[in-house]
């Protein structure tokens, strides 16, 4: 009897740590370094336009869409997801990897503005979750001026966040390119550098709530 409570308490935690697993191992799992996607699974076909309801399956197939270039079609999934707040910041930084790419393609330059703006915000709130690869995005989007105004002091602080990140070094993920730290360190004086090293030990990690 025992080792029958035991087995189904294993079985029950398993489950409960199924999604939060899927969710890191989708941006963290082996080969972490370079991009990655879960790859939409045999049982779920969810279309880009359906209403209503979305799943992890439905954030596999997403990021699986981002990777081969279709964000058309991914935005829609992407962006019901990373409204749902906590939880889903790999969604929230794919949806501004997505934008990215999209704004690009706008010819009117007033509309593609605000398409990278909106596409900023989304990966410095999954930053601000303290999740490792938007905060390494979030160095260059200060620091190239994209879709927010420049500030090399604040892409410093995400690049030390990023640095000393707990699962950026759990996972042996790499630190910010070579060329992106000498373009930042060219950026950057004395008192500057100062500022940013301020800016992060004032940081603490915010996770915003679903819709906010």
């Amino acid at each position: 009897m025992s080792a029958r409570i035991v087995f189904l308490a294993a079985a029950a935690a398993l489950l409960c740590a199924g999604p939060a697993l899927a969710q890191n191992y989708g941006m963290y799992g082996a080969g972490a370094a370079q991009e990655q996607s879960f790859g939409p699974t045999p049982h779920d076909s969810t279309p880009s336009d359906e209403k209503g309801p979305v799943s992890r399956d439905s954030m596999a197939i997403a990021e699986d869409m981002r990777l081969k270039g279709e964000c058309d079609k991914a935005v829609p999934i992407l962006r019901r997801l990373s409204e749902r707040g906590e939880g889903f910041e790999i969604s929230q930084l794919d949806l501004g990897l997505c934008l990215f790419d999209l704004a690009k393609l706008e010819s009117d330059a007033a509309k593609a503005g605000a398409v990278r703006s909106e596409a900023a915000s989304w990966v410095v709130r999954a930053a601000n979750a303290g999740f490792a690869k938007a905060q390494a995005r979030a160095v260059s989007v200060y620091l190239d001026a994209t879709g927010v105004p420049a500030d090399p002091v604040e892409a410093q602080k995400w690049a030390l966040l990023y640095h000393d990140n707990g699962m950026r070094l759990g996972f042996g993920l790499p630190d910010i390119a070579p060329d992106l730290r000498k373009r930042l360190d060219a950026a950057l004086d004395d008192a500057g550098r100062a500022a940013a090293r301020k800016r992060a030990r004032d940081w603490s990690p915010t996770v915003a709530s679903a819709d906010e």
